[in-house]
């Protein structure tokens, strides 16, 4: 018990020394080309971040916290706090995350899957690639990996598994433990897919705007991101399956597809609802896609998409209400989103990029890349949130990249790619991989080792071979 204690206590005690530093922070002179009210909400941001860091509450609770002493200090109008909540980013991601209520009532995702895996999975690594297609469909409306890994495919992958009938043996290597290693993977990379496949993504994308004045839409996230994106995600089943071979090459897959036959029967015929699910899916999703031409803006047409949802009565106005989830994101994000842009406007983001010329200069540009690179991904070891990763690395590491000669649009789709995958390399990275982690199949050991494989791999398609696709479509 008093060892559980100490755990809880040291964070906040680290917390609390940060907030007094912040303090002396407060009271010192702002530095040149900084505004004195840009200085105190870099203080009261990164007093947000300290508290991200250390677990000391919810996200939305430090979030509320940051625009509470934002306001009582009057670093920034109460009329500029509360616009925030008005970002199109930020209602991009809800209205996405309202449509993906509608994949769940009507069953549609899990009877996708199911479908596939009866008709297809007659391997291992057939399986593999039927749950990240399923996972590839899913993403362009469910802007969670959480949401689509652990609401959607998590329960498939189980029910995948238990036909097996697998021995729940961690030293061992087996079909199971490969499906849940490859799913979880999957998930994290299709998440850098769409702009609306990861919340971190509109967030990365806001931030680039504010900070080098770049603007990516829908389509261009995806044309960016295609190429690296979908050859990682046609690699890692194979290279999972080179490093993570079942040992026993006696599972019987065709009790696997019997299961997914079994699960289709149980569901009822498809209705008129799935009809008309797929049918506002694919309206919305060919909407985005067609934007530059219809010049229709990117949260107008997700907000278009919920509202024929409504009217079909495909989900309910209840069913919006109850989705936490999402008006969870709403609290944290519309913040966050804000914040940088005001930070930048008060001179904060031009002094941290001059801080951060100096501190490199005289190093070798290659080797500061190849460096910067390297941290901006394996520093998720410290970390249990893709948001903190963000917020806290984003912009400055951004900022040297494109201080070393880095096109600004490729450092922001590096950077962005890296941050969907950077929770793969452990067990506590992130909210999915502590449930697929949990299920007693894959050792610590295992997970580690198979991680920092997948990131290595992962490194080398989205540096080299993601740089050498921007180049094609001329991004640099």
């Amino acid at each position: 018990m008093s060892s559980v204690l100490t755990k809880k206590k040291i964070p906040f005690v680290l917390f609390l020394l940060c907030c007094v530093g912040l303090i002396f922070m407060w009271f010192t002179p702002a530095p040149a080309g900084v505004k004195t009210v840009g200085w105190h909400s870099f203080a009261i941001v990164l007093f947000f971040l300290a508290g991200c860091v250390f677990n000391v509450a919810p996200l939305s609770i430090l979030s509320l916290a940051m625009m509470s002493l934002l306001g009582l200090t009057a670093t920034m109008p109460s009329a500029t706090l509360i616009s925030f909540f008005g970002s199109a980013p930020v209602w991009l991601v809800l209205f996405a995350f309202f449509m993906a209520i509608g994949f769940r009532k009507t069953n549609l995702g899990a009877r996708m899957a199911y479908w596939l895996i009866a008709h297809f999975g007659r391997s291992p690594l057939a399986l593999a690639y039927v749950m990240a297609v399923c996972d590839l469909i899913l993403a362009p409306v469910i802007p969670n990996t959480n949401a689509r890994g652990a609401g959607i495919l998590f329960p498939i992958n189980q029910s995948l598994v238990e036909a097996l009938n697998e021995p729940k043996d961690p030293s061992k290597r087996s079909v199971s433990s490969y499906l849940t290693l490859t799913t979880f993977h999957l998930n994290l990379i299709i998440g850098g897919l769409f702009l609306t496949s990861m919340a971190t993504n509109p967030l990365i994308a806001s931030m680039a705007n504010s900070t080098f004045h770049i603007s990516i839409s829908w389509l261009q996230w995806f044309e960016y991101a295609s190429m690296p994106t979908l050859l990682a995600a046609v690699i890692m089943p194979v290279v999972i399956l080179f490093i993570h071979r079942p040992q026993s090459q006696s599972a019987n897959l065709s009790v696997v597809r019997a299961a997914a036959r079994d699960e289709l029967k149980k569901m009822p015929k498809m209705a008129l609802n799935e009809y008309l699910m797929i049918a506002v899916f694919v309206v919305v999703v060919a909407l985005w896609a067609t934007s530059s031409i219809t010049k229709l803006d990117n949260t107008l047409i997700a907000m278009v998409g919920l509202t024929a949802l409504l009217i079909l009565r495909i989900i309910s106005l209840d069913d919006v209400f109850a989705e936490k989830q999402g008006w969870n994101i709403l609290l944290w994000l519309a913040p966050l989103i804000g914040v940088t842009e005001y930070l930048n406007q008060t001179g904060v983001i031009g002094w941290i990029k001059s801080v951060l010329t100096s501190a490199i200069s005289g190093i070798p540009a290659w080797l500061a890349i190849i460096a910067i690179i390297l941290l901006y991904l394996y520093v998720h070891y410290l970390l249990t949130s893709v948001l903190v990763h963000v917020q806290a690395f984003f912009i400055p590491f951004a900022l040297i990249l494109v201080s070393l000669g880095v096109p600004p649009i490729v450092a922001t789709m590096l950077l962005g790619l890296l941050t969907c995958i950077s929770p793969g390399m452990t067990h506590y990275g992130t909210g999915t991989a502590s449930i697929y982690y949990s299920t007693g199949y894959i050792s610590q050991k295992q997970w580690w080792q198979v991680g920092f494989v997948v990131s290595l791999v992962n490194l080398a398609v989205y540096a080299g071979i993601g740089t050498l696709w921007w180049k094609l479509i001329g991004l640099w």
